[in-house]
């Protein structure tokens, strides 16, 4: 969480709302703290992954994330 988000909300880390829907596999070290966390996937992975899904499932239409938001 950003500086000034940590101490205004102090149990965010443990709220829904707050949390990565798509996970990085890999932990990274946080350079202000020195915490080890797991922060988000970067948003070319997921677009590849969506790609590959589409193609294996034979989607003639174009689709990207977006589409997702309109379920």
């Amino acid at each position: 969480m950003p500086f000034a988000l940590e101490r205004k909300y102090p149990h965010a880390d443990r709220a829904w709302i707050w949390q990565f829907v798509f996970p990085s596999p890999s932990r990274s070290r946080d350079p202000r703290s020195g915490i080890v966390r797991r922060h988000h996937l970067h948003e070319s992975g997921l677009q590849k992954t969506l790609k590959q899904a589409v193609r294996a499932a034979q989607i003639d239409k174009r689709v990207g994330c977006y589409t997702l938001g309109e379920f």
